[in-house]
């Protein structure tokens, strides 16, 4: 599938730049949040990982180019950023995640607006963010045994915008993330979301999940299942990925998925029984020594500066061309 080729080299680790294949079928560029979710690392027992890549496309068959940040690493820390403007030609996109145990953070932008030469059909710019965490943990009791169930909340805060020129051609504003809480690779919660503007108008607006019903952003709860006394894997990742299409000089568009400050770990409210029944007299241990029996301390964490730069840029550079064509 066009689209998966696409994604799949954005995985790719390290400050390069690559010319992709042109594809014709501009159409299969409207990418989906539901294949957010591949920034994941290698099954590892502890780890947290953050990665971020950007694609931009000149038009007129000039083909895809991409950018890769190199993440920086630290004891339980991971953060990557990266981004690119081309003036001239009014286009911009960037990414930047951060992770450590408990909290992930992701934020990207795109944006392009229509400036002869370098608008052409296709051209597009794309930013993506990813960040993951992976935990072995193991609940333990001297005098429980067998399965059970550990209540546990995560917290999403954050929003997608996307914009399109009104009347515009072939103007597309392309904003979704998604994130996800795994055991054992077995989702237990998910909750991802996608806003796409086309030539002015809201054409896609949805939200999905585990807990769709109770919208995209808030504090979700959910059964984390074990067995007193065996390890299993937890982890979690947070996605945003941003497209911008201009298809004919005039053509205006921009995407923002602005979830830097969440999703966080909300901690584990109790263990029970699968018919209800709450236990007590149990602990839990982990291989990165966090105490996921509490919530991550949340605190505000800023947009890095160069996502502020590419979107403040491209957004002043789309209301010059606005006021240029009335």
């Amino acid at each position: 599938m066009k689209t998966t080729q696409t994604l799949a080299i954005a995985t790719k680790h390290g400050s390069h730049e690559s010319a992709l294949p042109h594809k014709n079928n501009h159409s299969s560029w409207i990418l989906l949040a539901a294949l957010l979710p591949i920034f994941a690392s290698p099954v590892q027992a502890a780890s947290v990982s953050a990665s971020s890549s950007v694609l931009y496309n000149l038009g007129d068959f000039n083909g895809n180019y991409a950018i890769y940040g190199s993440p920086t690493n630290s004891a339980g820390f991971s953060t990557s950023t990266v981004g690119f403007t081309v003036p001239a030609g009014n286009l911009a996109a960037s990414g930047s995640a951060s992770v450590s145990f408990g909290a992930l953070h992701a934020n990207a932008f795109a944006g392009a607006a229509g400036a002869v030469p370098y608008i052409g059909q296709g051209t597009q710019t794309r930013g993506l963010a990813g960040a993951t965490w992976i935990d072995e943990l193991t609940i333990s009791s001297p005098t429980l045994t067998g399965s059970a169930f550990a209540r546990a909340t995560f917290s999403l805060s954050g929003g997608l915008a996307s914009y399109s020129g009104i009347n515009n051609v072939g103007a597309l504003g392309n904003s979704t993330v998604a994130a996800v809480v795994r055991v054992n690779g077995g989702t237990v919660f998910s909750s991802s979301g996608q806003l796409v503007s086309r030539n002015g108008i809201i054409e896609t607006n949805t939200v999905s999940g585990t807990q769709s019903s109770s919208g995209l952003t808030g504090t979700f709860s959910f059964d984390v299942p074990f067995v007193f006394g065996t390890p299993f894997q937890l982890s979690a990742s947070l996605d945003a990925f941003t497209q911008a299409l201009a298809t004919v000089p005039g053509d205006e568009a921009s995407a923002y998925s602005n979830f830097g400050s969440s999703g966080y770990w909300g901690g584990i409210s109790e263990v029970h029984l699968a018919n209800g029944t709450v236990l007590n007299g149990y602990s839990l241990s982990s291989t990165s020594g966090f105490d996921w029996t509490n919530a991550y301390p949340t605190s505000t964490v800023p947009v890095p500066a160069a996502m502020w730069l590419f979107g403040s840029g491209l957004i002043g550079l789309v209301g010059v061309a606005r006021r240029r064509r009335h």
